[in-house]
């Protein structure tokens, strides 16, 4: 009757039988308290991924661009950096021991091609970051910043190139960069052969350096250039007006011509002399003595072929304008040259005529001399620790004291406060990479070269706000910077 009926109805239509039972719940994931972050490194370094999952008895499994890495099912996993990985994608499935799942974000791996450094010219500024990447900033007017045009710029612009860079170099008006397939690119002035491309005609925009291929190192004078090979070939391009080529004349040499240089450790060139360091520590130059530059007796003007220099166990050597400085295995720094303004930093303004001993005396206790950097007319001492000394000349505060000074210093002097991973001098401007690979500069800013997007001078390390040349490599001990030894380069 209407009670059955009733009763039918709140009974969902009378039939018979049990409900279907609610499936189980799905196990859930654990939680990941530490995602993989991402990593950078050189080939030949080795990077670590790693996870933290929260729970016990989890089981692991690494991807690489979302497929499974065989072997690799630990928290953590190690992965020796080479080309083929770089913007790779990593991440890892979690499994928890109730059958949840979780995966982790992807983290990229940046494959680093170059050590991070600045090089200044004349009036222009270079840098290249750990990824090969080269900006340029300043005085443009012989297209020396390679974008086109002679057209100043006030803050770092990317250079175009075919490819990453390892390694640059800067004349007076010209640049060059080491791409990391062995090709050299030049651009800007022109008009002695420094592009090496056989002719006096300048470029506003990057070339490559005919007939040069597999080189590791390259080095600029301000108007001279040098290559080095894998194989201990070299060649060397430009102007030669006081022998500085090494080629027993005086005759300029529009495109790159071989030279004998043998298994070298280092290389430098100044404005008209050229030095290499060979791999037993003997130096060798020649070129122009009219200030010492070469460390020979002031009756000797210059050499048009490369000599054997009083020097031994030499580990590495830099020259800029008319001084040079090489550090010997010990430590020690030794100096000749133009001194009018105390860069030799040996307590004297006498130039000299044979490299006597840099003074060390304002280096922090106990620290170790990493490098002496030498400028038009100032020079630095940076420890390995990070420490500055500033040696010369400082009308624009280019020693980074925190003010502009008429009188120069002949001893060198403690900067403040500043620890870096990277020192560099050039034409009354200075600038260093710090350990985060971003860059401070200070001193002459005429047309923007100091690139912090102003021309007004600083007397103390100024960040570039916004400019880095990074990605930091991870897993590694501090920062390598710049390729100054030829021993230091990336392993490419």
């Amino acid at each position: 009757g209407l009670l059955g009926a009733i009763l039918s109805f709140h009974c969902g239509g009378g039939g018979s039988g049990s409900p279907t039972p609610p499936p189980p719940p799905t196990p859930v994931g654990p939680h990941l308290s530490t995602v993989p972050s991402p990593q950078a490194g050189y080939p030949g370094d080795t990077v670590t991924f790693r996870v933290v999952a929260d729970g016990t008895g989890n089981s692991y499994q690494w991807l690489r661009n979302g497929s499974t890495i065989n072997g690799a099912t630990a928290d953590t996993y190690a992965l020796p950096v080479q080309l083929p990985d770089d913007q790779a994608h990593y991440s890892v499935r979690v499994t928890a021991s109730g059958g949840g799942v979780t995966t982790s974000p992807d983290s990229l791996l940046d494959v680093l091609r170059a050590y991070p450094a600045v090089v200044c010219g004349q009036d222009h500024t270079l840098a290249i970051t750990t990824k090969g990447a080269v900006y340029a900033w300043g005085y443009n007017g012989n297209g020396q910043l390679g974008l086109g045009d002679n057209l100043p710029r006030q803050v770092p612009t990317v250079v175009p190139l075919p490819g990453p860079a390892v390694q640059l170099a800067a004349g007076w008006g010209h640049s060059m960069a080491l791409l990391a397939d062995g090709r050299v690119f030049a651009w800007g002035y022109n008009g002695d052969g420094e592009l090496g491309d056989g002719s006096m005609t300048l470029r506003t925009t990057p070339a490559a350096v005919p007939g040069l291929s597999n080189i590791i190192a390259i080095a600029s004078g301000y108007y001279h250039a040098f290559a080095y090979a894998s194989g201990s070939a070299a060649w060397i391009w430009g102007l030669n007006s006081s022998g500085q080529l090494g080629l027993g004349d005086a005759v300029n040499r529009l495109s790159p011509q071989p030279i004998a240089a043998g298994t070298l450790l280092d290389l430098a060139m100044g404005r008209a002399h050229t030095l290499m360091v060979t791999s037993t520590g003997a130096l060798l130059g020649c070129g122009d003595n009219t200030y010492g530059s070469l460390g020979q007796p002031s009756s000797m003007h210059s050499t048009a072929n490369f000599m054997t220099i009083n020097a031994s166990g030499v580990a590495g050597v830099r020259t800029c304008n008319y001084s040079s400085v090489y550090v010997s295995s010990t430590g020690q720094p030794y100096v000749t040259g133009e001194n009018v303004y105390g860069g030799l930093g040996d307590n004297t303004y006498t130039t000299r005529y044979g490299f006597s001993p840099m003074n060390l005396a304002a280096l922090p206790a106990g620290s170790t001399l990493g490098a002496a950097v030498p400028g038009v007319w100032h020079t630095f001492q940076v420890t390995t620790q990070g420490a500055v000394a500033a040696t010369g000349y400082n009308n624009h505060g280019q020693l980074g004291l925190g003010a502009a000074t008429p009188t120069s210093y002949a001893s060198p002097q403690l900067v403040p406060g500043l620890a870096v991973a990277g020192i560099y001098a050039g034409f009354e401007s200075s600038f260093a990479v710090m350990p985060d690979l971003t860059v401070m500069a200070w001193g002459y800013n005429s047309n923007g070269r100091l690139g912090d997007g102003t021309t007004t001078d600083r007397y103390s390390p100024t960040t570039l706000v916004g400019f880095s040349l990074g990605p930091v490599p991870t897993g590694v001990p501090g920062v390598r910077v710049g390729a100054k030894n030829l021993n230091r380069r990336p392993a490419l």
